[in-house]
């Protein structure tokens, strides 16, 4: 009788056995890290602010938390933060037929640091005056107390971008040269102790409860993310350059617009050092083709005395903030009306 040789695997059975090694050796491990113990993850929070498991944000703002009373030094006003942690009302992530959109991008000043009503601070006084100039306007504020600019268009890329915004106006304060706020940074890793961030994306919170995902993700994959940080730290924190070239890019990307507003120094705009940067800036806007807003004009001609329109050098008050966006308002007029005539 002819012998018979045994049939070779199809390739199908050979997918079967391959994924049958991959999930017992990955079940193995999960079993393995369970009983030596993996990092344990657990939410670090202090007032509005969060540590956040993107590292260039390296911390974010709490969503849906509502203070009550008087704000202090973590909690910086009083109502409601939205889905997102801004203070802003909700925003479908669809925009409104004909709707222009502007998102906001910066730090305590946009976020209106002692201003106690949300109707008071610029984003939502710029999207009132432009309805009332008859513009479709919706104003989307994106900014967070203590954030440079990297930490803004990290914020743009990672938060604001599935806004489709038309517009996004960068509101410029001089301390944006400077790494994340300490201050914050420092007392939520106190608070961290040796706890690591969950992500906020739903899947990963999900993943988390792995010990194999906390693994990889907490001890080697972070091991590259402490390696970044330290590289920006080294340079002082001062990436305000390169930051706006990357949101040049992402505008080309996604074919918004940027106005780069630049706040004065309070009660000194014209002092050197300053006037110094609002050139670098002007420059960097020319060279990166922003549009730019230089704020010092603005604050000066303004009506109350410089000293009445901050409550220190960096934070307008609330008629600071209302010179602010009747200036800002007539900028983005401009713009969209040089828009309108380049598409005519």
């Amino acid at each position: 009788m002819p012998s018979t040789s045994p049939s070779r695997p199809s390739r199908r059975q050979k997918l079967a056995a391959v994924l049958i090694g991959i999930a017992a050796a990955l079940g193995a491990g999960e079993i393995l890290l369970r009983i030596v113990g993996a990092p344990e993850v657990a939410p670090v929070r202090r007032g509005r602010f969060q540590l956040s498991s993107d590292p260039r944000l390296v911390f974010e703002p709490v969503p849906n938390l509502h203070v009550a009373g008087p704000p202090d030094g973590f909690f910086e006003y009083s109502g409601n933060s939205n889905s997102l942690g801004y203070r802003d009302r909700e925003h479908s992530v669809a925009k409104p037929p004909g709707t222009y959109r502007i998102a906001i991008l910066g730090d305590s000043i946009a976020a209106g640091y002692r201003i106690e009503r949300t109707e008071d601070v610029f984003p939502a006084r710029l999207e009132a005056d432009l309805r009332r100039a008859g513009l479709p306007v919706e104003v989307l504020n994106f900014a967070v107390t203590g954030y440079n600019t990297g930490q803004e268009v990290e914020t743009l890329r990672t938060r604001a971008l599935r806004f489709a915004p038309d517009l996004v106006l960068v509101a410029y304060c001089h301390n944006d040269r400077r790494p994340p706020d300490p201050r914050i940074v420092d007392l939520l890793r106190q608070a961290q102790g040796n706890r690591h961030v969950p992500p906020l994306v739903p899947l990963d919170r999900a993943l988390t409860r792995s010990a194999l995902y906390r693994f990889v993700r907490y001890s080697v994959l972070q091991a590259g993310e402490r390696r970044r940080e330290a590289a920006a730290e080294a340079q002082g924190g001062n990436t305000v350059a390169q930051s706006l070239h990357e949101l040049a890019g992402l505008s080309r990307a996604h074919g918004f617009e940027v106005l780069l507003a630049v706040f004065p120094y309070l009660p000194k705009p014209y002092e050197r050092e300053h006037a110094e940067q609002h050139a670098l800036l002007a420059d960097i806007a020319r060279r990166e083709g922003f549009h730019h807003l230089d704020l010092r004009p603005a604050f000066r001609d303004c009506g109350p005395p410089l000293n009445d329109l901050g409550f220190d050098r960096y934070h307008p008050t609330a008629a600071g903030q209302a010179c602010a966006a009747t200036a800002l308002s007539a900028a983005v007029r401009q713009i969209q009306t040089v828009a309108t005539r380049s598409h005519m």
